[in-house]
């Protein structure tokens, strides 16, 4: 099928230049992809063509590209004055790639820059630069700008690259952005477009392109940015030294900088995709309550991690309007099965776009969107979580529960107690650190093996940080949510106390009334374990906050429950001591077997 074409065409390239052992894949497949879209429309330079005679000798090769070195057109010239890739390719090589373009030089191709871009994505391998997102991101991105004709886009950032080509099938009016001038694909993928769009490499940021003879941002109706993730701004930057009062937002993240660029260079609607952790982290808190106060805040859309080529971070589109008005944010969840199909590489893709349209447009509160009014997002401490504002029918669930019942938040039974910050063979007093592996599933905690020493005054400084029986040990980070109570027999003065890791915390009850084996066994409750599970955020390294760990309702046993409770307990200590012993029992017979 014709659609297929410029795929296929791609795809040949790169076989041949493996063959061929030949590096810079994308560059050279995507200039050479631009020769052959130029030739089709008379466009090379001198009324050159493609033709065999080029395949057959390098001097009219290398004639060809000193004429598109010496275009008038800046595009054409920049493309193919940036090196010297093309004209270093060995002849076997040209003579096989020319011959492979004359192909498809009488066959219509009908998306040439869309589906090379699309193949970009879908082929890309770790020697490949470029982070994109998966092509059906981009394809919602667009949707999410709405109608383009007769208005203005613009986009910045490497990873917004592959939106600007699919905005400029519609539109003519296109300007993308860059600071990455790695082979001069922009704007090779430009030439390749139904509509050209305008390439500027520059840094939006420090040294913005588009901007009016007063020395103002230009603005524009639309506004993108895919940006690159965990990277730091400078220093003028975080302490807003702008010309064009851009940063009033005190920022340290390139994510969050761009948001305000875009702020301020856009009048209409603006999409930006950021890391989850910019969406409940305190850097960023500041400019999450400008966005949602200020009415600029209109949807969140939490995409599933595996959309990214270089990274599995968990990411979101922010869908923002500069001129404000919003007074609610909608929320909408499309990490659901629903939404996602695998395609052949490690790449998720979305299905169903149009559902999420309508999702976004409706204002019903549905499992996967809801709509949370400013009010409450600012009662939430600006946490932008989607997890925050949609729950599963579990979840629901639960909350049913918790509001007939009578209840008390965890800090106000509990002391919280941090580990000892240790180093080894230092002092004479011998610890033992308990973490998430000593932590299993059944009940007490497994004796711990790790040793630090501690001094005589750091014995007695921290000696409320030296677990005692029937603590509760709970993972903060790493194995966020792990638990486990800590047995009655364990040391309590002299040598091997324990004491927790850095990655954990322990509970301590504070009162006589709470008996800790009745908070273990509700905290380790499907109800428990579904509040629990609520507050696990970080996609790289899992972690809980303490303090919304505090604040999580407990349920206020009847004296029955109680019994209940600590029978399991009791039971389930049996239970392990019982298992350990058949276990050591099974390995001594094993150690008889052919033994040395």
């Amino acid at each position: 099928m014709q659609k297929y074409k410029t795929r296929e065409l791609v795809m040949s390239l790169y076989d041949l230049m493996h063959q061929h052992g030949i590096r810079k894949h994308n560059e050279v497949a995507l200039k050479l992809m631009t020769i052959l879209v130029l030739s089709k429309q008379d466009k090379l330079p001198n009324g050159l063509k493609l033709s065999q005679s080029l395949a057959e000798y390098k001097g009219e090769w290398l004639a060809l590209m000193d004429a598109l070195k010496a275009s008038e057109d800046s595009q054409i010239q920049r493309v193919f004055s940036y090196d010297n890739a093309l004209e270093d390719l060995p002849l076997p090589f040209i003579h096989s790639a020319i011959s492979t373009l004359l192909k498809y030089q009488d066959i219509t191709l009908e998306s040439p820059a869309v589906d090379s871009i699309r193949t970009i994505i879908s082929n890309f391998t770790s020697s490949t630069s470029e982070g994109f997102a998966d092509f059906s991101v981009y394809l919602l991105a667009n949707a999410l700008l709405g109608d383009k004709s007769g208005k203005t886009t613009y986009l910045m950032s490497p990873a917004s690259l592959p939106l600007a080509i699919i905005a400029s099938e519609e539109s003519k009016a296109v300007c993308y952005e860059t600071i990455n001038q790695s082979g001069m694909i922009a704007d090779a993928l430009s030439l390749m477009s139904k509509n050209r769009f305008e390439v500027s490499y520059s840094d939006a940021l420090d040294k913005p392109a588009y901007i009016t003879s007063k020395n103002e941002l230009k603005t524009f109706d639309h506004g993108v940015s895919f940006s690159p993730m965990g990277v730091m701004v400078p220093k003028h930057i975080s302490d807003n030294i702008d010309t064009y009062d851009r940063f009033i937002i005190p920022t340290k993240k390139v994510e969050s900088a761009n948001i305000l660029h875009l702020i301020k260079q856009c009048r209409g609607t603006v999409v930006v995709s950021v890391p989850e952790g910019f969406l409940y982290s305190t850097m960023e808190k500041d400019l999450r309550g400008h966005l949602v106060d200020k009415g600029m805040l209109k949807a969140v859309i939490s995409l599933p991690s595996g959309i990214w080529t270089g990274t599995a971070v968990k990411t979101s589109l922010l869908l923002i309007e500069p001129n404000g008005n919003n007074e609610a944010v909608r929320f909408i969840d499309v990490t659901g099965e629903e939404f996602i199909e695998k395609t052949t590489r490690r790449l998720l893709s979305l299905s169903n776009i149009d559902i999420i349209l309508n999702y976004l447009a409706s204002d019903k509160e549905l499992d996967c969107a809801a709509s949370v009014s400013s009010l409450d997002i600012q009662k939430n401490d600006y946490d932008l979580s989607v997890g925050r504002y949609l729950l599963d029918p579990k979840e629901k669930k639960v909350n049913k529960i918790l509001e007939a019942a009578t209840t008390v938040t965890l800090d106000s039974i509990v002391r919280f107690e941090r580990g000892l910050s240790v180093r080894p063979d230092e002092g004479d007093y011998t610890v033992l650190e308990v973490g998430a592996s000593e932590l299993n599933d059944i009940g007490d905690i497994s004796t711990p093996t790790k040793e630090a020493n501690i001094s005589e005054s750091e014995r007695v400084k921290n000696q409320t940080g030296f677990l005692q029986p029937n603590d509760i040990i709970f993972i903060l980070k790493g194995s966020a949510g792990k638990l486990g109570i800590v047995p009655e027999d364990i040391p309590t003065t002299g040598d091997k106390c324990w004491m927790v890791n850095r990655s954990a915390i322990v509970i301590r009850t504070t009162s006589d009334k709470v008996n800790p084996k009745v908070l273990y066994a509700y905290l380790k409750s499907d109800i428990g374990q579904t509040q629990i599970s609520r507050l696990i955020k970080g996609a790289t390294i899992p972690n809980i906050s303490l303090k919304e760990l505090k604040q999580i309702p407990v349920i206020v046993p009847s004296l029955e429950e109680q019994e209940q409770a600590i029978a399991c307990i009791d039971k389930s200590r049996e239970t392990q001591q019982a298992i350990e012993q058949l276990l050591l029992e099974q390995y001594a017979r094993q150690s008889e077997l052919w033994s040395l």
